[in-house]
Protein backbone atom coordinates (compact mmCIF):
# COMPACT_ATOMS: atom_id res chain seq x y z
CA UNK A 1 0.00 0.00 0.00
CA UNK A 2 1.95 3.22 -0.89
CA UNK A 3 2.20 5.83 2.19
CA UNK A 4 0.10 8.46 2.62
CA UNK A 5 1.35 12.07 1.18
CA UNK A 6 0.90 13.26 5.23
CA UNK A 7 3.23 10.35 6.61
CA UNK A 8 5.97 10.80 2.74
CA UNK A 9 9.18 10.58 4.83
CA UNK A 10 10.51 13.08 3.10
CA UNK A 11 7.99 15.58 3.37
CA UNK A 12 8.04 14.57 7.21
CA UNK A 13 12.13 15.61 7.29
CA UNK A 14 10.96 19.16 5.27
CA UNK A 15 8.38 20.48 7.02
CA UNK A 16 10.22 21.76 10.09
CA UNK A 17 12.76 23.28 7.91
CA UNK A 18 9.58 25.12 6.22
CA UNK A 19 8.53 25.99 9.45
CA UNK A 20 11.69 27.83 10.55
CA UNK A 21 12.04 29.63 7.44
CA UNK A 22 8.76 30.99 6.80
CA UNK A 23 8.94 32.16 10.45
CA UNK A 24 12.33 33.47 11.01
CA UNK A 25 12.20 35.14 7.35
CA UNK A 26 9.22 36.84 8.44
CA UNK A 27 9.54 37.61 11.90
CA UNK A 28 8.81 41.22 13.12
CA UNK A 29 7.63 42.31 9.77
CA UNK A 30 4.06 43.02 8.67
CA UNK A 31 3.03 41.13 5.99
CA UNK A 32 -0.15 41.07 3.98
CA UNK A 33 -2.36 37.94 3.58
CA UNK A 34 -5.18 37.08 1.59
CA UNK A 35 -8.05 34.63 2.69
CA UNK A 36 -7.31 30.92 1.40
CA UNK A 37 -11.24 30.63 1.60
CA UNK A 38 -10.75 26.65 0.44
CA UNK A 39 -9.67 26.61 4.11
CA UNK A 40 -11.25 28.95 6.16
CA UNK A 41 -15.01 28.98 7.70
CA UNK A 42 -17.34 30.37 9.65
CA UNK A 43 -19.69 28.10 12.03
CA UNK A 44 -21.91 29.91 14.06
CA UNK A 45 -24.23 28.15 16.89
CA UNK A 46 -28.03 29.55 17.65
CA UNK A 47 -30.87 28.17 19.80
CA UNK A 48 -34.09 26.38 18.34
CA UNK A 49 -37.11 25.81 20.38
CA UNK A 50 -34.90 25.44 23.36
CA UNK A 51 -33.99 22.02 22.11
CA UNK A 52 -31.02 22.22 20.61
CA UNK A 53 -28.11 24.77 19.19
CA UNK A 54 -28.97 25.21 15.22
CA UNK A 55 -25.28 24.51 13.48
CA UNK A 56 -24.91 26.94 10.37
CA UNK A 57 -21.79 27.56 8.20
CA UNK A 58 -20.79 30.48 6.04
CA UNK A 59 -17.83 30.79 3.63
CA UNK A 60 -15.80 34.37 3.86
CA UNK A 61 -16.07 36.25 0.65
CA UNK A 62 -13.32 38.79 -0.61
CA UNK A 63 -10.94 40.34 2.11
CA UNK A 64 -7.47 40.54 3.55
CA UNK A 65 -5.74 40.90 6.77
CA UNK A 66 -2.21 42.07 7.82
CA UNK A 67 -0.07 40.42 10.87
CA UNK A 68 3.28 41.27 12.79
CA UNK A 69 3.99 37.79 15.14
CA UNK A 70 6.26 40.62 16.72
CA UNK A 71 4.19 43.71 17.34
CA UNK A 72 0.55 42.53 17.50
CA UNK A 73 -0.93 46.31 17.67
CA UNK A 74 -0.02 47.19 13.65
CA UNK A 75 -1.90 43.81 12.32
CA UNK A 76 -5.79 44.79 10.60
CA UNK A 77 -7.92 42.83 9.21
CA UNK A 78 -10.94 43.91 6.18
CA UNK A 79 -13.30 40.47 5.42
CA UNK A 80 -16.37 40.31 4.32
CA UNK A 81 -18.55 37.62 4.29
CA UNK A 82 -20.80 35.88 1.74
CA UNK A 83 -24.82 35.52 3.07
CA UNK A 84 -25.60 33.58 0.26
CA UNK A 85 -23.61 30.63 1.30
CA UNK A 86 -25.23 30.23 4.74
CA UNK A 87 -25.91 26.18 4.70
CA UNK A 88 -28.40 25.30 8.28
CA UNK A 89 -27.80 21.94 6.68
CA UNK A 90 -31.59 21.41 5.19
CA UNK A 91 -32.39 23.48 2.35
CA UNK A 92 -35.99 24.57 3.33
CA UNK A 93 -33.91 25.45 6.86
CA UNK A 94 -31.30 27.51 4.83
CA UNK A 95 -34.10 29.70 2.58
CA UNK A 96 -36.18 30.13 5.92
CA UNK A 97 -32.96 31.74 7.15
CA UNK A 98 -32.08 33.54 3.85
CA UNK A 99 -35.22 35.26 3.62
CA UNK A 100 -36.54 38.63 4.17
CA UNK A 101 -37.58 38.30 7.44
CA UNK A 102 -34.63 37.29 9.01
CA UNK A 103 -30.89 37.43 7.15
CA UNK A 104 -32.65 39.19 3.64
CA UNK A 105 -29.60 37.91 1.66
CA UNK A 106 -31.36 39.59 -1.26
CA UNK A 107 -31.61 43.00 0.23
CA UNK A 108 -28.22 42.43 1.91
CA UNK A 109 -25.80 39.92 0.23
CA UNK A 110 -22.73 40.50 2.56
CA UNK A 111 -21.56 40.90 6.10
CA UNK A 112 -18.35 42.81 6.57
CA UNK A 113 -15.68 43.24 9.57
CA UNK A 114 -12.96 45.66 10.09
CA UNK A 115 -10.53 45.83 12.60
CA UNK A 116 -9.86 49.12 15.15
CA UNK A 117 -7.22 47.64 16.91
CA UNK A 118 -5.46 44.48 17.81
CA UNK A 119 -4.41 43.76 21.86
CA UNK A 120 -2.22 40.51 21.94
CA UNK A 121 -3.50 39.12 25.78
CA UNK A 122 -0.80 36.19 26.30
CA UNK A 123 1.27 33.78 23.90
CA UNK A 124 -0.58 33.49 20.91
CA UNK A 125 -4.00 34.79 22.11
CA UNK A 126 -5.32 38.50 21.82
CA UNK A 127 -8.36 40.34 20.85
CA UNK A 128 -9.41 42.07 17.40
CA UNK A 129 -11.35 45.50 18.46
CA UNK A 130 -13.71 45.93 15.68
CA UNK A 131 -16.83 46.74 13.87
CA UNK A 132 -19.49 44.41 12.11
CA UNK A 133 -21.74 45.29 9.56
CA UNK A 134 -24.73 42.94 9.05
CA UNK A 135 -28.24 43.40 7.88
CA UNK A 136 -27.56 47.08 7.32
CA UNK A 137 -26.15 48.04 10.78
CA UNK A 138 -22.85 48.57 11.94
CA UNK A 139 -21.61 48.01 15.73
CA UNK A 140 -18.74 47.07 17.44
CA UNK A 141 -18.10 43.38 18.07
CA UNK A 142 -14.44 41.96 19.38
CA UNK A 143 -13.02 38.57 17.99
CA UNK A 144 -11.01 36.25 20.54
CA UNK A 145 -8.36 34.90 18.33
CA UNK A 146 -5.42 32.13 18.35
CA UNK A 147 -2.59 32.20 16.49
CA UNK A 148 -1.96 29.05 15.52
CA UNK A 149 0.82 29.20 13.28
CA UNK A 150 2.85 30.10 10.81
CA UNK A 151 4.82 28.09 8.03
CA UNK A 152 5.14 27.12 3.97
CA UNK A 153 2.42 24.75 2.61
CA UNK A 154 4.54 21.69 1.78
CA UNK A 155 2.01 20.98 -0.93
CA UNK A 156 1.01 24.88 -2.36
CA UNK A 157 5.13 26.15 -1.05
CA UNK A 158 3.38 29.23 -0.32
CA UNK A 159 3.69 31.22 3.41
CA UNK A 160 0.55 31.19 5.17
CA UNK A 161 -0.55 31.34 8.69
CA UNK A 162 -3.90 30.21 10.54
CA UNK A 163 -5.74 31.27 12.76
CA UNK A 164 -9.33 30.42 15.27
CA UNK A 165 -11.65 33.06 16.62
CA UNK A 166 -14.52 33.13 18.25
CA UNK A 167 -16.97 35.78 19.14
CA UNK A 168 -21.00 36.17 20.53
CA UNK A 169 -23.59 38.93 19.27
CA UNK A 170 -27.10 38.94 19.75
CA UNK A 171 -29.01 39.18 16.72
CA UNK A 172 -31.48 42.00 17.76
CA UNK A 173 -28.89 44.38 17.92
CA UNK A 174 -28.96 44.22 14.12
CA UNK A 175 -32.30 44.19 13.75
CA UNK A 176 -32.94 40.82 13.34
CA UNK A 177 -35.78 40.10 15.00
CA UNK A 178 -38.40 37.70 14.17
CA UNK A 179 -39.16 34.51 15.34
CA UNK A 180 -38.14 34.84 19.20
CA UNK A 181 -39.19 32.04 21.26
CA UNK A 182 -38.89 30.01 18.38
CA UNK A 183 -35.29 30.81 17.17
CA UNK A 184 -32.79 32.14 20.17
CA UNK A 185 -31.60 35.90 20.35
CA UNK A 186 -27.53 35.11 21.02
CA UNK A 187 -25.20 34.02 18.43
CA UNK A 188 -22.09 31.87 19.09
CA UNK A 189 -19.65 32.33 16.39
CA UNK A 190 -16.44 30.35 15.57
CA UNK A 191 -14.16 30.57 12.92
CA UNK A 192 -10.92 29.30 11.05
CA UNK A 193 -8.88 30.74 8.87
CA UNK A 194 -6.12 30.30 7.05
CA UNK A 195 -4.19 33.10 4.64
CA UNK A 196 -1.53 33.24 2.11
CA UNK A 197 1.27 35.55 2.21
CA UNK A 198 0.42 38.22 -0.49
CA UNK A 199 2.43 41.58 0.10
CA UNK A 200 0.83 42.95 -3.48
CA UNK A 201 -2.46 43.39 -1.91
CA UNK A 202 -2.65 47.48 -1.88
CA UNK A 203 -0.16 47.89 -4.20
Amino acid sequence: MASSPLHHPFLAALSPLLLTAAMSSHAGELQRYRFDRSHSQIVFFIGHLGFSQAIGRLRLGPGHFSFDDEDWSRPTVDAAVNLDSLDMGEAKWTDAVKAGQLLDVTRYPQARYTSRSVEKVDGNNGVIHGELTLHGKTIPLDLVITFNMAARDPYTFKDKVGFSARTWLNRGDFGIKRYQGVIGEGVEVRIEVEGILDNTIGD
